[in-house]
């Protein structure tokens, strides 16, 4: 059971893996007293009852005008926000913990230089297996919190505030009568995917578009819609995809929840978005060329493992 937070919270973050823990907590623990702040503004924030402050500078001043008890942080690949606060609260030596929504690179999330590290007060993780691997990466046993992922507590609970025909009237779909495949995928080349996995996503996502131009006729009940990670190369994606006409690549303010709520089917590697789908509901399949070297989702039993060659026959049989 995840602990209770109580008193003045300050909220920090970035990715959306955690700004939507974050926010989940607040809601959880009924937080009164609480300022969430980020770098970022999603369209996701619409969907929890606390305001997101925006803040890109003046940290300390925020600091000293809140007075928090305790700084509460996600982790992020493309900021450094939470990890500037993470600072400042040991400096002022302030309580502060942070959250890691996945299984990769937990000690390089607190990495300020090559090989120096800077850890909150606790570091809450999803599983048994997150906590061996920090322990693994040199994290001190006794600063880990198995806490669970507590955005997923909020999914269960969440309902879409649209019907699916004002969905697709939305994406620019209201026409449309395919079954939808929603493919995710995660921006692996932010992370050296091909020399850490044996791919990334844009030379899979050649690979799927090659596939899916090749065989047109058994695949013309579905569409394929795609939705972007915040990370990712856009334009890189989308070069790639606008080489076949049965896949439409989502606009980059869609709502992820709506998303894998109205879809028949999501697919990706290895993103936290195929576990959000699983949370919902929805079938997933984890598509592959081949076993990839590495695989974050070992042993979690989270979708089927599929071939890329395989994919066919496996829409078929949804079908």
């Amino acid at each position: 059971m995840r602990p209770k937070l109580t008193g003045r919270v300050l909220f920090v973050f970035s990715d959306p893996g955690g700004a939507k823990p974050c926010l989940s907590l607040i809601e959880e623990n009924e937080l009164q007293d609480v300022m969430p702040v980020s770098d970022r503004i999603y369209p996701f924030y619409s969907s929890f009852k606390t305001n997101v402050r925006y803040i890109d500078r003046g940290f300390e001043p925020l600091i000293e005008a809140f007075k928090p008890e305790l700084i509460f942080t996600g982790t992020s690949y493309t900021s450094d926000i939470e990890k500037q606060f993470i600072h400042i609260a040991k400096k002022r030596k302030i309580r502060c913990y942070s959250f890691v929504d996945h299984w990769t690179n937990i000690s390089k999330r607190f990495e300020i230089s090559d090989g120096i590290k800077d850890y909150p007060d606790k570091i809450w993780v999803i599983d048994e297996r997150a906590a061996h691997i920090a322990i693994g990466e040199g994290i001190d046993e006794t600063k880990i919190i198995i806490s669970g992922n507590p955005y997923h507590t909020w999914l269960k609970k969440w309902k879409p505030q649209i019907s699916k025909e004002n969905f697709l009237k939305e994406i620019g779909l209201k026409d449309i009568k395919k079954k939808l495949l929603v493919y995710a995928p995660d921006p692996l080349s932010n992370v050296n995917g091909k020399e850490k996995y044996g791919f990334d996503e844009l030379s899979a996502t050649y690979l799927l578009v090659e596939l899916f131009n090749e065989h047109q006729t058994e695949l013309k009940d579905w569409k394929v819609l795609v939705k972007s990670h915040p990370n990712q190369n856009r334009k890189k994606l989308e070069k790639i995809l606008s080489n076949c006409k049965s896949i439409y690549i989502l606009p980059e303010d869609i709502d992820a929840n709506s998303t894998i709520y109205f879809s028949d089917i999501v697919m990706g590697f290895f993103s936290s978005f195929l576990i959000e789908a699983s949370v919902i509901g929805k079938p997933v399949l984890r598509v592959f060329s081949e076993q990839p070297k590495n695989d974050p989702f070992e042993n979690l039993n989270v979708g089927m493992m599929v071939n890329l060659n395989s994919i066919i026959q496996v829409l078929h049989k949804i079908i």
